[in-house]
């Protein structure tokens, strides 16, 4: 009697088909993350801007988006502790930063339809090193990273939906939910790059089934963030400042059609890589963003009509988002629909938008790299193919030695267990104010306060942000209030004891630490280890102002997890569904 195989063997089997067929792909992730995250990946933490993982996070309230700050943190915190909770943070964090510049390489190499290596390398080595990507890693933007390796896949279930392949394969269902949860861990604004991405094809094809599926997705998928804003409460005050100091810039000589047309542009001179500013190197990145549309050009005798006008439309409708701010009355039109659309917002960083372009010029070059090959120009294939890497050399190597891992101080550790340790309530303001620091441990870098990561209560710290010598305000109530309890003179613990607070975390390393402890005369100092002062307010958190997990986060999350669920078990019901109908056994016998 014959052995029945063990139930891995067909799941291994299947392993290695994929191994096999995707070998430049899975070479080109690994090299990539190794290539940019390769002097990084020892123990220590990345702090860089938003870039922000805390030893041993607790799902806190950061976690809900249960602050009356925006919930920009859903549901990509969640993913981030969740992960923290099965290995030591530091390595969760550059595991899903590795894991993103992967992704995207890989999905980029498969979506572009060629079948040298050579191409499809190229393809996933143009849409990975940019200076689009260069931006976001700079700023610590892991979240959007992720939200723009989902991309590629979820086009390439568009491209499944348009033209079905032959052996019944492609893109699942279940594989376009999970590109789907990356992308809105991205934010808004990646969940409007996609939208921008695949929707256009669909429609363009009348595919109007899928148009609704994935609509109806997005927005379960995207439950935790708009039911955390809805349980926050009131009008979004944004900043209308913030749409010209978020506008693209020009990063080239090339002004900012030509920065942006190169995947630059983005808000933050610091951002920008070294050399852009030179006039060979933006030249020359030019002609390959040239090279990479007219190789885009070729894909339509390859892809379904649909498919190719689709993500045309997508990356110009992106590019002339991500332009309107800088060009003459595009700042007060923005400005006009950011105060009277709801979030319109997600678009003030336009240049998030460049996502679809970075596309379709990726798909482009895997096009011109075959096109070499196959004309008998094979020498130029490998140049071209690497041309990204010799046009953007600082990518490399943890941003040319900028990133560098670091330990948190013993204090930190000390403090958080005493803070989560109080079953009491009230919320913890962290001081000075300000919303980012610069700690000599971690190298000067600015870095979000880590503090709203580190404590299970709310934090309510500075949401106000410097871009340049422009403060662009935040959307914080009780981040207003508890400023305007700190210009006060004289002591502030009992305005903010009326305001619900219970702690005080001072952080006597950064400007104007020490001069602020010694305005809170009357209170209990709780631990002063370090550089970190600890103080409790007498009978703080007695007023209802301290927030809890509502119900619009809980619901949020509960619905992200039915559309997860669904997806999940749908296919395996139809499965079901085929066998007790008898289809296979017709198959069969046909």
């Amino acid at each position: 009697m014959r052995r029945p195989l063990p139930e891995f063997g067909p799941a291994l089997l299947r392993a290695v088909v994929v191994l096999r067929r995707w070998w430049p792909e899975v070479v080109l992730g690994l090299g990539v993350a190794l290539a940019i995250l390769g002097p990084v990946l020892r123990r220590g933490y990345l702090l860089r801007y938003d870039l922000v993982f805390v030893p041993d996070p607790p799902f806190g309230a950061m976690v809900w988006g249960s602050g009356s700050e925006l919930p920009r943190a859903v549901p990509s915190e969640l993913l981030a502790v969740g992960l923290s909770q099965l290995v030591p943070g530091d390595i969760a964090e550059k595991s899903l930063l590795a894991g993103c510049l992967a992704l995207a390489a890989v999905g980029a190499a498969r979506l572009a339809p060629v079948s040298h290596p050579l191409a499809r390398v190229a393809a996933g080595l143009g849409y990975v090193w940019n200076p689009w990507v260069y931006g976001r890693l700079h700023l610590g933007h892991w979240a959007v990273i992720a939200g723009y390796a989902a991309l590629p896949w979820a086009y390439a279930w568009v491209l499944g939906v348009l033209r079905p392949p032959p052996d019944g394969g492609g893109p699942s269902r279940r594989s376009a939910v999970a590109g789907g949860l990356a992308v809105v861990l991205g934010g808004p604004a990646m969940v409007l790059a996609a939208v921008l991405t695949c929707a256009p094809a669909l429609a363009l094809a009348r595919r109007w089934r899928a148009v609704v599926a994935g609509c109806a997705t997005l927005v379960g998928l995207t439950a935790p963030w708009l039911l955390a804003l809805t349980n926050r409460g009131g009008a979004i005050d944004l900043d209308e400042r913030g749409v010209t100091a978020f506008a693209a810039r020009a990063d080239t000589p090339l002004g900012v059609l030509g920065s942006v047309a190169t995947l630059g542009g983005i808000w933050s001179r610091y951002a920008v890589p070294v050399g852009r500013d030179q006039w060979p190197v933006a030249l020359l990145a030019l002609v390959l963003a040239a090279a990479a549309v007219w190789g885009f050009a070729l894909t339509r005798r390859r892809w379904p009509s649909p498919a190719w006008w689709g993500l045309l439309a997508g990356a110009v409708l992106g590019t002339v988002i991500a332009v309107v701010p800088a060009l003459p009355g595009g700042a007060q039109w923005m400005t006009a629909l950011v105060e009277h659309v709801p979030l319109a917002g997600a678009v003030r960083d336009g240049t998030r938008l460049l996502a679809p372009l970075a596309l379709l010029q990726a798909v482009g070059l895997g096009m011109v790299v075959e096109s070499l090959v196959t004309t008998g120009a094979r020498a130029l294939a490998p140049l071209v193919m690497l041309a990204p890497v010799l046009l953007l050399p600082g990518l490399a190597w943890g941003l040319g030695g900028q990133l560098d891992p670091v330990r948190y101080p013993a204090e930190w550790s000390t403090v958080r267990a005493v803070v989560n340790q109080d079953p009491a309530g009230g919320s913890l303001v962290s001081l000075p104010w300000s919303s980012f620091r610069a700690y000599r441990w971690a190298g000067g870098v600015p870095v979000l306060d880590p503090a709203p990561r580190a404590f299970r209560r709310p934090v309510i710290g500075d949401q106000d942000v410097l871009v340049g010598r422009e403060r662009i305000k935040g959307e914080s109530r009780d981040s207003d209030h508890v400023a305007a309890a700190l210009t006060v003179p004289g002591d502030p613990g009992p305005a903010l004891r009326r305001l619900g607070v219970r702690y005080v975390l001072i952080q006597t390393d950064q400007p104007g630490g020490t001069a602020i402890e010694s305005r809170f005369a009357d209170a209990e100092l709780v631990r002063q280890d370090g550089t970190l002062t600890l103080i409790r307010l007498a009978d703080g958190g007695s007023s209802g102002s301290a927030r809890t997990v509502g119900i619009g986060p809980t619901l949020g999350y509960s619905v992200l997890g039915g559309t997860l669920l669904i997806a999940l078990l749908y296919p395996a019901a139809r499965l079901r569904r085929m066998l007790l109908s008898g289809t296979f056994c017709r198959r069969d016998r046909q």
